[in-house]
């Protein structure tokens, strides 16, 4: 199979499905095989978690591309366009690059009967090769164990927080979840975000014989003292200006890892630029705000807490909030309960995606004050103040409604 052009290629991508995952590796290692990429001459960052993935791999690219290396980054999911997924040296890959990628790979793979994530994936890889990159930045997709980024050798894992999400996949406790994570870890030195004690005593059991540094040992009255060979370098609040506090949390662990990164490959580390870079860097749908609308991507129990906690300690409130979610996450009512509280009234949206909730029955769930609407655009009109939050494919939805708006 031979695409002509982009919307051809996305068209194929599409017909694989989204959602669709088969577990296990072989497909990645054969496809790797196939492409002889089975070893990066990069160094390789790979960045697991529940939490904080995204903006962790995106300061650590930053910081990684201000020192004067040559970068690779990619994450998942997209907002727009899947072109998003993979950026060379901090850009967007053309649409010549990824019909090449994606013919390379079919040409090679086309009996290997790679997923959806799992094609973007081996593209990925590919195009880094051709690159002559010096650190390739992989966010994982879902777990540490069966990942397709896990096929790939790492010099360093990165962990951020893990909590409750994807239960049907990774199992239903957090125990459970943790030790799917914690496949990643044992094969190469790894850094660690706080974690619950109980994830905590896993992970060093599964990497165990393997360094491990914690950025709970850097943590100091609320503010995290990273070391960097000489002086510690001091991260607070006010080295991320406009951003919510648990930005601070996700740049701290970012920065971690670059010093080990950092000392393995006898790269420099400037303490201050590396404050001036996480003091200007912006994701997408982390914590926006567009006008009178704060866009942000929290999706789980944890993501929806930290923004509970970030708005309540800075006193906010809305005219409204737009809210969605996949019907598989898990929504607590305490949580619902606290984000309605920021709000005077609830704005449910339908999705056009099969695993969203259906809005009328997730308004119902908010109670008073709380109705379904037909879409997003209609669910925007009015005045006042607006939250929107609960899933990714909703920011997604948004930025579609507003492209001007992307980063």
């Amino acid at each position: 199979m031979t695409f002509v052009s982009f919307a051809e290629f996305e068209a194929h991508l599409d017909s694989l499905g989204l959602f669709s995952m088969q577990l296990g590796l072989a497909r990645m290692q054969e496809a790797m095989r196939l492409m002889g990429i089975e070893r990066l001459s990069a160094t390789v960052a790979h960045v697991v978690g529940t939490n904080g993935k995204g903006s962790t791999s995106g300061f650590l690219e930053a910081l990684a591309r201000a020192h004067g290396l040559a970068t690779g980054l990619y994450t998942s999911p997209h907002l727009v366009s899947v072109r998003e997924r993979i950026r060379v040296r901090g850009s967007m890959v053309s649409e010549a690059g990824w019909l090449q990628a994606a013919n390379a790979v079919m040409d090679r793979c086309a009996g290997v009967g790679l997923t959806y994530f799992e094609l973007l994936t081996v593209m990925a890889l590919s195009i880094f090769a051709r690159e002559g990159l010096d650190l390739i930045v992989l966010e994982a997709g879902l777990g540490g164990t069966h990942d397709a980024t896990c096929a790939i050798s790492a010099d360093l894992a990165v962990m951020t927080p893990v909590g409750l999400d994807h239960e049907h996949v990774l199992g239903p406790t957090l125990a459970d979840i943790a030790r799917d994570k914690s496949g990643a870890l044992g094969r190469c030195p790894a850094v660690t975000g706080e974690q619950d004690a109980g994830v905590m005593d896993i992970f060093r059991r599964a990497g165990a014989g393997r360094p491990l540094w914690s950025l709970e040992d850097c943590r100091t009255a609320g503010r995290f003292l990273i070391p960097a060979g000489g002086a510690p370098m001091l991260l607070t609040p006010a080295s991320l200006p406009g951003h919510p506090p648990y930005q601070l949390r996700n740049a701290a662990l970012a920065t971690l890892a670059w010093s080990r990164l950092a000392q393995a490959g006898g790269w420099q580390f400037d303490a201050a630029l590396c404050t001036q870079v996480l003091g200007v860097t912006r994701f997408s749908g982390r914590f926006c705000r567009h006008g009178r609308i704060l866009v942000d991507g929290a999706h789980n129990p944890m993501g929806l807490t930290a923004l509970c906690e970030a708005l309540e300690a800075a006193g906010e409130h809305f005219n409204v909030l737009v809210f969605q979610a996949m019907r598989d996450k898990t929504l607590d009512q305490a949580i619902l309960k606290r984000l309605r509280a920021l709000a005077d009234t609830v704005v449910i949206p339908a999705l056009a995606l099969e695993r969203a909730c259906d809005a009328r029955e997730l308004a119902a769930r908010f109670g008073h004050g709380s109705r379904a609407a037909w879409d997003l655009q209609t669910a925007l009109q009015g005045e006042g103040a607006i939250l929107l939050c609960g899933s990714l494919y909703l920011v997604g939805a948004y930025y579609e409604l507003f492209p001007e708006q992307l980063l």
